[in-house]
């Protein structure tokens, strides 16, 4: 069976951090979001990979290569176009004419192997689906005898909390299917299935496994704290005497934890990297390579992308910063001072903020911001905002 996998989305409604990336390579636990996918596949016994590429299409190639590296077969089709995700498919067709049935895949959704197991072990034509406190956000399923009815992209009313992952399994008459109806539409899959439901045979799969897709900014913080939920410990890094490190924690080669720190993980460390001392990271926290963080400082349940820069005494708590970002001292962003569930700041690539800044929950700062020290952002600030 091969995979098709769609990764050619810009993902407009996550940026800043869709800048100079595709959705799907956005990291979390330290690891694009494609590479979840990927590495899904291949615990399943499916290697040979086909992937649909559009908006910045290098990141993704230079990234996976032939798939080698990954135990797959990796081949790469361009969408031309953002035509949507059944133009996608199309695209793929010369690829999979000869396939009896194919599993298709979101590129920019964080799946487990457990979800992937439960689609092949279903029955063809068929949708995975799964149960979604924000329907709305999606395409909204309904169900009888196993078998789905209909489905309504982003319902502007409740019909039900069961939605479609985007995870199918086509066989060959389906994808003749979607040759015909969607070779030059801007329709979804989900749209173009809906149209034909009375006579199309889809079945509902619900997966109990981990299926999470990142809408908003904000969404980053439970995909970086699912992808964490498995980590293993692994220290190749420098941990010195004095260092308290607890539970699963990965230290990357060239790293240095210095006397005084306190990690609880799960946590992932990259390359190179410099704490403390006395710095704490507390759990669900993933740090990039080549990242600074300066004495005193606190993180926890956070998003820290390569090569950022953090100053001494800050605190962050459900944060996310892109890469390249530089912080200076007494930064203060904690996302749990309103409620449990909020977020605290989002920033993009290459901003500078200075010392002493106070950020309100749930905002998002764009890529290259310039913050002056002593403000206080209590809104969302455009790219290439100035606050002085």
């Amino acid at each position: 069976m091969k995979a098709v996998i769609l990764a050619a989305g810009e993902g407009i409604r996550l940026r800043p951090f869709t800048m100079s990336r595709p959705k799907a390579m956005i990291s979390v636990g330290n690891k694009p979001v494609l590479e979840y996918i990927v590495q899904s596949l291949v615990a399943n016994g499916i290697t040979d990979i086909v992937i649909v590429v559009g908006y910045c299409a290098n990141t993704i190639m230079s990234h996976f290569g032939d798939g080698r590296n990954c135990g797959a077969h990796i081949t790469y089709v361009t969408q031309p176009r953002p035509l949507g995700t059944a133009n996608a498919l199309c695209c793929a067709w010369p690829l999979l004419q000869e396939e009896e049935r194919i599993i298709v895949l979101a590129g920019d959704n964080y799946i487990d192997r457990q979800t992937v197991a439960a689609a092949l072990q279903g029955p063809v034509p068929l949708a995975v689906v799964t149960e979604s406190d924000t329907p709305s956000r999606y395409g909204v399923v309904e169900v009888k005898d196993n078998r789905i009815t209909s489905i309504v992209e982003k319902p502007q009313t409740q019909i039900s909390k069961l939605i479609s992952t985007g995870i199918y399994i086509f066989n060959k008459d389906i994808l003749n299917l979607f040759r015909e109806a969607a070779e030059v539409s801007a329709q979804g899959i989900s749209e173009v299935l809906a149209d034909h439901l009375p006579q199309l045979p889809l079945a509902a799969v619900k997966t109990k496994g981990a299926w999470i897709d990142a809408v908003y900014p904000q969404d980053l913080i439970r995909l970086n704290e699912t992808a964490l939920e498995n980590t293993a410990a692994c220290k190749a890094g420098i941990i010195e005497a004095g260092a308290v490190v607890k539970g699963r924690v990965q230290v990357g080669a060239g790293s240095r934890i210095c006397a005084g720190c306190y990690l609880e993980g799960p946590i992932v460390i990259g390359e190179n990297c410099e704490l403390g001392p006395g710095v704490t990271i507390m759990p669900a926290t993933s740090i990039g390579n080549d990242v600074q963080i300066g004495p005193y400082t606190c993180i926890s349940d956070s998003v820290i992308m390569d090569n950022v820069v953090i100053g001494t005494h800050c605190h962050l708590a459900r944060a996310a910063l892109d890469c390249g970002v530089n912080m200076g001292s007494a930064i203060l962003a904690d996302g749990r001072s309103k409620e449990q569930s909020g977020t605290g700041v989002m920033i993009g690539q290459d901003s500078w903020i200075g010392s002493g800044t106070v950020f309100q929950p749930n905002t998002v700062v764009g890529a290259e911001c310039r913050i002056s020290s002593g403000a206080v952002v209590r809104s969302n600030l455009e790219n290439r905002s100035i606050v002085v």
